[in-house]
């Protein structure tokens, strides 16, 4: 794990992003696949709490589970890219990671009372999550292959020899 790709990504977090649109996802799926331990799943976990910290804290509930939902998606990451990272299999960890972080933190949201405690309640708050979950895969997917092309390129430049 890069700590510049970390600072990085933290930084863009912490900037204005429209619609959700954040670095949080392709961490988690950084994090999962090159972090080591409990660092896989903390890794997306830093630039929320600092974020928190600055911008402040919101409803208990949504805010656990936001932090579970992007631990479990740094969790799926870490099992997907474990053996074989390939172009397909990144894809595939940045879709689940989207996806167990729409179903966790949506459930979160008619959890806590933001949508009527009924099955049609909860089916209205994932429908109205659906634009989100667009958005996230899109992010995701996008800010995935800057962090893992930097992660590569600093890793490159630290490996090779240097001339004079």
């Amino acid at each position: 794990m890069n700590k510049f790709v970390l600072a990085l990504a933290t930084v863009i977090h912490l900037l204005p992003h429209p619609f959700g649109v954040s670095t949080i996802g392709a961490l988690a799926v950084y994090g999962g696949a090159r972090g080591n331990g409990v660092m896989a799943c903390i890794t997306p976990l830093i630039p929320l709490l600092i974020g928190n910290f600055i911008f402040g804290f919101y409803e208990p509930t949504v805010l656990l589970f936001v932090y579970i939902g992007f631990g479990v998606s740094a969790l799926a990451a870490r099992f997907i890219l474990r053996k074989n990272q390939n172009g397909r299999r990144y894809t595939l960890a940045v879709s689940t990671g989207a996806v167990l972080f729409f179903l966790i933190s949506n459930f979160s949201i008619w959890l806590a009372g933001m949508y009527p405690p009924t099955a049609a309640g909860l089916a209205t708050c994932y429908l109205n999550g659906l634009p989100y979950l667009g958005a996230a895969v899109l992010a995701d997917g996008m800010y995935s292959l800057l962090l893992f092309n930097l992660h590569d390129a600093l890793e490159r430049r630290r490996l090779s020899p240097v001339t004079t």
